[in-house]
């Protein structure tokens, strides 16, 4: 996905792979996450990806990460790099 406001820095996925959560530096120096799960539209019948979770902002990276693991992921995670 892309964002207007910042670039991902890291993408995070849950073990079933039908969870994912963004990792953004915004433009304005802060961090937040974006989280996501898959769905199925049966009128076109393909799968997207359905926002559940904008998260606050956050001074730093590694508190953004640690929430988004904790609150959304549950720790079940496999990461992305560099997406």
């Amino acid at each position: 996905m892309s964002y207007s406001h910042a670039k991902v820095i890291n993408v995070y996925e849950g073990s079933d792979r039908q969870t994912r959560v963004d990792i953004l530096a915004r433009d304005d120096g802060f961090f937040e996450y974006r989280a996501y799960t898959q769905r199925f539209e049966e009128f076109t019948e393909e799968y997207y990806w359905s926002p559940t979770v904008k998260s606050g902002i956050y001074a730093n990276v590694e508190d953004a990460e640690r929430d988004a693991l904790r609150e959304v992921l549950a720790l079940d995670t496999k990461s992305k790099q560099g997406h």
